[in-house]
């Protein structure tokens, strides 16, 4: 049977994570064990082309290179290098993870120069987008590097790990992840943000008649009120994707978790208060 001289890339980015310690280190595991299979297919295509007398060398070689080296960087500046049972069982190991990096054929590379034929690679980053970053059209998705690529020359192998892996993913979405998606603020700002800064409006015109004797005046400071309001509609809108990140390391300690207390005091305070003068008017007309 001739080999296969077709080389099959798959690549997809991972577009909701929500993942534990436990899970990760599980699915690292789930890795290693597809290395090991990629690395024994390696052994016997070398073995079909290399000298006797070469061989046990060559493939004692292969095999020093499948153990799965990772690279984990925490928000604290910590970056930990290593197999995975070393980097897990560090006593550095961050309490909150800002990306995670894993290639299966980097020692191939790095030791002999060698690439093998089969290989996958995985980035996840788990970094959460500024609140107070007005560079970043809250329009657009939240930008994001999370991926992974399969790659191989035996397309069971490559079409089975990429597929293990995009299963792994897809049980594990992390919670409203829509919210990351592009036009999900358009609509906000449409349904909910205009309606909310004529009220803002309504709610702060005693003042301002109170104030200013002057139309120009009266006028200029409501629409500075209307605009105001949308710009707290869009930090509230950035701090939410804060609260609910699209890739998100879940731990005990995660400080988002008293966040969002407050943020539903405050979110719910504005939509009641908003919702009840709506309906006074409406029902007292």
């Amino acid at each position: 049977m001739p080999e296969n001289v077709v080389k099959n890339r798959l690549c997809k980015p991972i577009d909701s994570l929500a993942i534990n310690r436990e899970d990760l280190l599980r699915f690292l595991e789930i890795l290693q064990e597809r290395a090991n299979a990629a690395c024994e297919m390696e052994c016997n295509h070398i073995g079909s082309i290399t000298p006797a007398e070469k061989l046990e060398k060559s493939l004692e070689d292969l095999r020093s290179c499948a153990p799965l080296k990772l690279t984990i960087v925490g928000y604290d500046g910590e970056e930990l290098f290593g197999l995975i049972e070393e980097v897990f069982n560090s006593v550095s190991f961050p309490a909150q993870i800002k990306t995670l990096y894993v290639n299966s054929d980097l020692m191939y590379k790095a030791r002999f120069n060698y690439y093998p034929r089969n290989r996958f690679e995985v980035f996840i980053d788990f970094s959460k987008p500024k609140v107070l970053d007005f560079s970043f059209t809250p329009s657009d998705a939240t930008p994001n590097d999370s991926k992974f690529c399969v790659e191989g020359y035996d397309n069971t192998w490559a079409n089975g790990v990429f597929s293990e892996i995009d299963n792994f993913f897809a049980k594990r979405c992390s919670k409203l992840s829509r919210i990351h998606k592009n036009t999900v603020y358009d609509l906000i700002v449409w349904t909910l943000g205009i309606p909310i800064g004529f009220w803002t409006c309504y709610k702060m015109s005693p003042y301002i008649n109170d104030t200013f004797s002057s139309r120009l005046m009266e006028s200029a400071l409501y629409v500075y009120v209307f605009f105001f309001s949308l710009i707290v509609l869009r930090i509230l809108f950035h701090y939410f994707r804060w609260l609910y990140p699209k890739i998100q390391y879940q731990t005990s300690k995660d400080r988002s978790l008293l966040h969002r207390g407050f943020f539903y005091v405050i979110a719910t305070g504005i939509i009641v208060t908003f919702l009840y003068d709506v309906l006074s008017l409406f029902f007292s007309s």
